[in-house]
């Protein structure tokens, strides 16, 4: 990777996508019937996956993360809901060589339909999303929306350097488009498990597919299994991962395009994975916790994230429609 690469290249976080591999569900809500959730986390980072291999570099300083996360999910329709999810967040990065940057804010505004296509022991469902940026400077990256090209060398010199501002590591101004089936299925009467697959686009401009235009397609991918181990007590395993599919060259860059360059050499890969652990306290009621760590991947921090948080709902699902379901029995 070229020096001008490096100091125009951005990290690509997984902040919201992480969102999905917990709340993607075959499940639809019916109307008069809600999930209201708020959580909080936090991760530091000190390395990144490169872009080659996947090797595991320093980020020559820290960058903390710090967010509270509201997520609901209304019944709309008979077999269709709708979900919002708006971050606040504060991040801080923190170089070796001394000095610091902290951006305070709201994140990216994400909103969702769920249609509940097949119900039953094998439920099926199709989801649609959307994320906007709550303001930002489409010049500053990385946005909390998640992922892009990343070279963590550039952080230091884009922290000194004349990017710096109140939005400087905190919005990258791009709007995503996302769609994804999601199945489900239980084994016995304590045992269920979700699989879901789909596409995200992250754009400027919608339709813009030019080498120049900012905008990036993923194939994405998330799984769940989770086994109740008690009357309350709940723990899952969860997975998201996004791969590249397209990318414009000035996707994940401030600078202009490079002259005589014909595409992109940054391209994210993002592997996350982590448990979580759900007390039910009563049929409307759940605190949990849980972890994420980055499993694998290319231009992406490494990360371990922690979270926790509180949950209130109203649905008829049963305990075996995952962070949806209440305490009947299956």
């Amino acid at each position: 990777m070229s020096l001008r690469r490096s100091v125009a290249a951005a990290v690509g976080l997984a902040t919201v996508s992480l969102a999905p591999a917990v709340w993607a569900s075959p499940w639809a809500l019916k109307p008069g019937e809600f999930y209201s959730e708020l959580s909080g986390s936090f991760y530091s980072a000190r390395s990144f996956l490169d872009n080659r291999d996947g090797t595991r570099l320093t980020l020559d300083g820290t960058l903390e993360e710090r967010t509270v996360r509201s997520h609901d999910e209304f019944g709309w329709k008979k077999r269709a809901s709708v979900w919002f999810d708006l971050p606040f967040v504060s991040r801080t990065f923190a170089g070796d060589a001394g000095g610091s940057l902290t951006s305070t804010g709201l994140g990216d505004l994400g909103f969702g339909i769920r249609f509940g296509m097949h119900l039953g022991h094998a439920p099926l469902a199709l989801e649609l999303g959307w994320t906007a940026p709550r303001g930002g400077n489409r010049k500053l990256f990385p946005g909390t929306s998640g992922s892009g090209g990343a070279d963590g060398t550039s952080y230091a010199a884009q922290a000194n350097g004349a990017v710096r501002d109140s939005s400087a590591f905190f919005d990258a101004g791009l709007q995503s488009l996302s769609a994804a089936l999601e199945l489900g299925g239980s084994v016995g009467k304590r045992t269920y498990w979700t699989l879901g697959g789909g596409y995200r686009t992250r754009y400027e401009t919608v339709g813009a597919r030019a080498v120049t235009d900012r905008y990036a397609d993923f194939a994405t991918g998330t799984a769940t299994l989770g086994i109740w181990l008690g009357d309350h007590v709940l723990v899952s395993g969860n997975f998201t991962g996004e791969w590249p599919m397209s990318q414009g060259s000035g996707y994940d860059r401030i600078a202009a395009p490079i002259a005589g360059d014909h595409g992109p050499d940054l391209e994210a890969v993002t592997h996350l994975a982590g448990p979580r652990l759900t007390y039910r306290i009563d049929e409307r009621t759940d605190v949990f916790a849980g972890t994420w760590h980055t499993e694998g991947g290319r231009n992406v921090l490494h990360t371990d994230q922690f979270y926790a948080g509180i949950a209130w709902k109203q649905t008829g699902l049963d305990r075996l429609a995952g962070v949806l379901g209440g305490t009947q029995a299956h």
